[in-house]
């Protein structure tokens, strides 16, 4: 027993020496046989160790504190997830049955701060190899190339260390080649990655040639869109690095944040716009405009916290914007929005591709398809089916302008004949009151036929407004720009309505800055029209007081003319001023109804104001008055030879007026009114009889008035055939005047075009019937 007791000290110390080298034991990678020319993923037979406090030494990670803090990794890529630790990769090669003995290392991450690489030798230990990263400059790799390629040479069995310092949900793909066999597969990357990126450009040039054409917004935000998409993914792919930025600048992971914040926003507004949200889903709408203003709170944290903790926080807002959309999509097109199939279709491909990419590289979980490759196959299949959207929604736009051309002409086409009728039968009601008043009246009848004209006058007014404002809509509104005595035009206006101003004992005045040129090239019709409604609204509108009408020239812009009517009426509030151009609403209505009124003159005014390229505004204080303005271009003019004016004092007398109409009222108010004018007149009822009144060889008529819509032979056709008669035998050219209740350009141009002289509408204005025969008369 006491030797026993002697020998267990020895025996302790010898078991003791037995364990230490299992206690000392470094952790050992699998080792990895490189075979004659395979390519080799490393991924799933590395050992990962992290470096908490960032300090440790390719040294310190071979003691034995740190052997139980390396773990097995499994996956095809290495991933830390959101963690933005610096950790440790140990693997181990040997390429003894292998006839090539250098090989490569391809880190297929573009976007790695640093990159250490040490190869442990038995005697001395760890040593550095290789040192790059993008937080260094771009001298420091061995081969230029966005990836990371480190060249090593492996006999037997190697260890190697390898330092990856980068930011959060970083994949680090890595692989061996056997010497330069890695330019092969890359290059087909490469490849593969430009005609993406072609496909991505040709959208967007596509797409922003269309927003050029069509000017629809939703093309404009789908360029931005695809355009930002393109620019993180040349940025993930390390393009954006290699190519596009300064050398000497460094390129930080965080700019991909910012491109995405940027991106979703643009992907927002072109949902919003492509979806016609406001009308489809008001629900949808607002939470992308929620979405929209998260991306701006995600900018402000993207400076204050740490980048890990931001991308944990902000990849769920990714998802949740890509379930919107495609949400929004499928609510759209349940309403109706057909195009809306292929967005969400295209949403849903983006969606997927996008949502492995999520899993894959920000997440670390294993996903059947390269991250990268499955975000860029969802993208592309996206930009082609958005692109298929867009132009469906173009056929749709097209077919609904078609249709709504097609309203708007078969409204002014309406309207037009609804024009015809009314003022056919006002034609009688005018013209016979306009006779009656010619007559001998005592003050009560006088009365009576005052209070007619003024009720018909306002159903011309009210009919003329109808029609001008469909021809506007209708694109149909003729403009003319001609030599014009700007300043007789206004003193003009001021004459036209001084009887109206002094029956409210309204002061009217006009004043003329002497700056402004006498002549200018304007439409003087249209001018007339315009300053003539808002001249009469100022009258209309104020009870004590004056209204002012001002001619002079913008002194910030010496080619505007500046017309300004002011007045010191009731005034408009500052929320009615909103409102005031606009045709359907209302302002003040009760005090529109007692002024009198149809309400479209402003609308109509700032339509035309707008297409002779000026503008239109007000300024008004409730109780105080209004002024307002209107401001047209203008050129300097020559003066123009004056025509030989007509006589007002005495208006000619004596004509022989034949008188082609069917209508047996019109007739005889058209017969009535040149009587009482102190013409003769000879009836036909139609074109025929006004043809074979011409062709006859007692002839004397002075001036044919002809009706363009009649039985048997309608005006159009009657002209020609007596123009043609007159060329044949030589005969002077006969006078003829339209006459007619269209109103329209374009009956007048075809009155023109048939070979009349001029154009009369009904009612009959007699004051324009006067000058009309003045203008044609001839020397008998």
């Amino acid at each position: 027993m006491s030797g026993l007791f002697s020998l267990s000290p020895l025996l302790i110390v010898l078991l003791g020496c037995l364990a230490m080298p299992a206690l000392r034991a470094e952790p050992i990678a699998p080792l990895i046989e490189l075979t004659q020319s395979d390519v080799e993923n490393l991924g799933p037979q590395v050992l990962l160790l992290a470096d908490d406090s960032g300090q440790l030494s390719p040294f310190d990670i071979l003691q034995p504190e740190y052997a139980g803090e390396w773990t097995k990794h499994r996956a095809h890529s290495i991933s830390r997830g959101y963690d933005d630790t610096p950790f440790w990769i140990q693997f181990r090669l040997d390429a003894a049955q292998s006839i090539h003995k250098e090989w490569h290392l391809v880190l297929s991450n573009a976007l790695l701060d640093y990159v250490d690489v040490y190869q442990v030798f038995g005697n001395s230990g760890p040593r550095l190899i290789y040192r790059s990263g993008l937080q260094r400059p771009s001298q420091s790799r061995t081969e230029d190339h966005r990836f990371f390629i480190i060249p090593v040479e492996v006999y037997g069995p190697t260890t190697y260390l390898m330092r990856i310092e980068t930011s959060p949900s970083a994949l680090v793909p890595l692989h061996a080649y056997p010497s330069d066999d890695f330019w092969s597969p890359l290059l087909k990357a490469d490849i593969g990655n430009w005609l993406f990126y072609g496909v991505l450009l040709a959208m967007v040039l596509y797409n922003g040639f269309l927003y050029t054409t069509v000017r629809d917004v939703s093309y404009l935000f789908y360029v931005l869109f695809i355009s930002g998409f393109g620019v993180l993914q040349l940025s993930l792919d390390g393009y954006m690095a290699q190519y596009l930025w300064p050398p000497d600048l460094i390129y930080h992971y965080e700019y991909n944040f910012w491109i995405t914040l940027a991106t979703v926003i643009f992907a927002s507004f072109f949902v919003i716009h492509f979806l016609n949200l406001r009308n489809t889903s008001r629900a949808h709408l607002w939470a992308l405009y929620g979405m929209i203003a998260l991306q701006c709170v995600a900018a402000v944290l993207l400076v204050t916290i740490d980048l890990d903790w931001f991308a944990r926080l902000y990849t769920p807002t990714i998802i949740v914007f890509m379930l919107l959309a495609v949400s929004a999509g499928i609510r759209a097109w349940r309403v109706g929005f057909i195009a809306a199939k292929f967005f969400v279709l295209a949403w849903v491909l983006f969606a997927v591709g996008n949502s492995v990419f999520i899993l894959g590289r920000l997440l670390g979980i294993e996903a059947p398809l390269p991250p990268n490759l499955a975000s860029k196959l969802g993208s592309f299949a996206e930009a082609m089916l958005l692109s298929f959207a867009l132009a469906y929604r173009i056929r749709l736009l097209r077919d609904e302008q078609d249709r709504q051309r097609m309203r708007v002409e078969a409204q002014s086409q309406f309207l037009a004949q609804i024009s015809h009728e009314i003022r056919t039968p006002l034609n009688g009601v005018l013209g016979m009151t306009e006779v009656l008043s010619r007559t001998r009246l005592d003050d009560e009848q006088r009365g009576y036929v005052d209070t007619i004209q003024g009720s018909g006058s306002s159903l011309l007014a009210l009919i003329n407004d109808i029609l001008d404002y469909s021809k506007i809509e209708a694109g149909k509104m003729a403009f003319r720009r001609e030599p014009v005595d700007v300043h007789r035009l206004v003193q003009q206006q001021v004459k036209l309505f001084l009887s109206q101003a002094e029956h409210k004992s309204l002061a009217l005045t006009g004043h003329i800055d002497p700056a402004v040129p006498a002549w200018v090239m304007l439409d003087a019709q249209h001018v007339r029209q315009v300053l003539s409604n808002l001249v009469s609204n100022g009258i209309k509108y104020t009870d004590l007081g004056s209204v002012k009408l001002t001619l002079s020239v913008d002194p910030k812009a010496p080619r505007l003319l500046e017309f300004r009517v002011e007045d010191t009426g009731i005034g408009i509030s500052e929320v009615d001023q909103k409102n005031l151009f606009n045709l359907y609403s209302d302002v003040d209505p009760g005090r529109q109804r007692k002024a009198g009124g149809t309400g479209l003159g402003l609308a109509i005014s700032r339509e035309l104001v707008a297409l002779m390229g000026g503008t239109l505004t007000v300024s008004s204080v409730p109780n105080q008055g209004s002024c307002f303005t209107v401001k047209l271009p203008f050129l300097q003019a020559r003066q123009r030879r004056e025509e030989t004016r007509l006589v007002d004092e005495q208006p000619l007398k004596g004509l022989r007026v034949l008188v082609a109409e069917d209508n047996m009222v019109n007739q005889r108010v058209i017969e009535g009114l040149l009587e009482k004018l102190g013409h003769q007149v000879v009836l036909a009822s139609h074109g025929g009889e006004a043809l074979e009144a011409r062709q006859s060889e007692d002839f004397e008529c002075d001036v044919l008035l002809m009706d363009c819509e009649m039985p048997h032979m309608d005006g159009y056709a009657a002209t020609e055939a007596i123009r043609s008669y007159e060329k044949r035998h030589n005969l002077l050219r006969l006078p003829i005047v339209a006459l007619t209740a269209h109103a329209l350009e374009d009956v007048r141009r075809r009155c023109i075009e048939s070979g009349m002289d001029d154009f009369l509408t009904k009612p009959i204005n007699t004051r324009h019937l006067e000058r009309i025969l003045a203008q044609f008369v001839r020397e008998r």
